[in-house]
């Protein structure tokens, strides 16, 4: 039934997807409860809710607390009702989930992106993969929803294509079009959208949908990135300008940034800038773990840095410290501008040790200028699966909701 609530639909189909999406939001929830906030009598609202039962989208929580008579209903979606694939592509990992309708993961697969993994060939690992994960769990195709596609970087979602193929380590990438090449390589839906603005999603929905309508996600990774939900709907821009927050100016006469400018967030905070700092100290005498690893100090990658701030290697504690410290001044400039309920951080420096400790403080201490803004700061609770999550995220709401264009 859900694939039904699409396109043009009946009125009573959209009271239906109505209800759902309340249910998916508020479950457990009773009738009552959702006849207030639908305006529905009880019967109609009875009536409807039964329909969504017999087809399998709903069920009974049992949950709901007796107060001397028969326990009532609870209603909760049936997460086995259906199954969604989530897709995170960057010039790292590809990342492939395998999603019930609550977004748990059932399984999750990784690429490390080399060489070898041009356009197609990385897309045909993704077609793979779905085919393995769906006969793993015994999954028909036809309780396939869609999948859903994140990609970092700039992307156009008419032609389906990533703007700076450049950018990954191998060719193929130039015009190819995701959409349509997995489209025919799945026979299913498949959607594209800025991988930020899924893990600001994913983030809302699993956790913070009945909390607050306003919320920030940030991260850090090879570029610095942001993205908004006000008054519960995801704010996209055409004009991709994701990253724009990593070229907040936070030292004047700072560091020349890649745009040109000098003292941009990018500048100090991104994995590039984290790794051009390392390499620089070690030139000059300070002593790393990294030395170990590599024969010429220039084959410093990411995955080194990451490796070692695992092992505490003191000097990347201390670069990862700095950058945190900017990072921490350009994320309490963003909420001075937006005023968010919440903030999240998120991406790859995230969960290592250090980066979103400091982070919180020094905004925490910038925001004591203002005590009656109590903005929490919390990191995002599945930070190397949250885009992906967030591409499942939105095929489900493709059907159910009214918050991606």
């Amino acid at each position: 039934m859900l694939k039904q609530f699409i396109g043009s639909i009946s009125k009573k189909e959209k009271s239906l997807q109505l209800l759902y999406s309340l249910i998916r939001k508020q479950g457990p929830v009773r009738v009552k409860t959702l006849s207030e906030l639908t305006g529905y009598k009880h019967a109609t609202c009875a009536r409807l809710l039964d329909e969504l039962v017999k087809a399998g989208l709903v069920q009974d929580s049992g949950v709901g607390e007796s107060s001397g008579g028969r326990k009532p209903l609870m209603y909760v979606i049936n997460p086995d009702a259906y199954y969604l694939i989530g897709v995170e592509i960057t010039n790292l990992y590809t990342t492939v989930l395998l999603l019930n309708l609550n977004l748990h993961i059932l399984s999750a697969e990784k690429l490390k992106m080399d060489s070898h993994c041009t356009g197609e060939y990385t897309l045909d690992y993704v077609s793979r993969t779905v085919d393995g994960l769906l006969a793993q769990h015994n999954i028909p195709r036809e309780k396939m929803l869609g999948i859903g596609v994140g990609v970092i970087d700039p992307i156009d979602q008419e032609q389906g294509v990533i703007l700076n193929p450049h950018l990954f380590p191998a060719d193929g990438w130039d015009q190819l079009n995701i959409v349509d090449y997995l489209k025919q390589k799945n026979q299913t839906l498949v959607l594209l959208e800025n991988g930020t603005n899924l893990a600001a999603l994913a983030e809302y929905r699993n956790n913070y949908w009945k909390e607050t309508d306003n919320l920030v996600f940030v991260s850090s990774d090879m570029g610095i990135r942001c993205s908004m939900i006000q008054q519960g709907r995801l704010v996209t821009n055409q004009k991709e300008m994701a990253d724009a927050f990593g070229h907040m100016i936070v030292d004047l006469h700072g560091q020349r940034c890649s745009c040109g400018s000098f003292g941009c967030l990018q500048a100090y905070s991104s994995l590039p800038a984290i790794r051009n700092e390392v390499i620089r100290r070690i030139k000059r005498g300070q002593l790393s773990i990294l030395k170990e690893k590599v024969n010429d100090v220039e084959e410093i990658d990411f995955f080194h840095i990451l490796e070692v701030l695992e092992q505490e290697d003191s000097l990347c504690l201390e670069v990862v410290k700095e950058a945190a410290y900017y990072f921490g001044i350009g994320l309490s400039n963003l909420i001075y501008l937006l005023r968010p309920d919440i903030v999240i951080c998120g991406g790859t420096l995230v969960p290592k040790p250090l980066f979103y400790e400091k982070t919180s403080e020094i905004a925490q201490k910038r925001m004591m200028h203002y005590p009656n803004n109590s903005v929490q700061i919390n990191k995002s609770t599945t930070a190397y699966n949250i885009v992906a999550q967030g591409a499942g995220c939105m095929v489900l709401d493709y059907f159910t909701e009214e918050i991606l264009p």
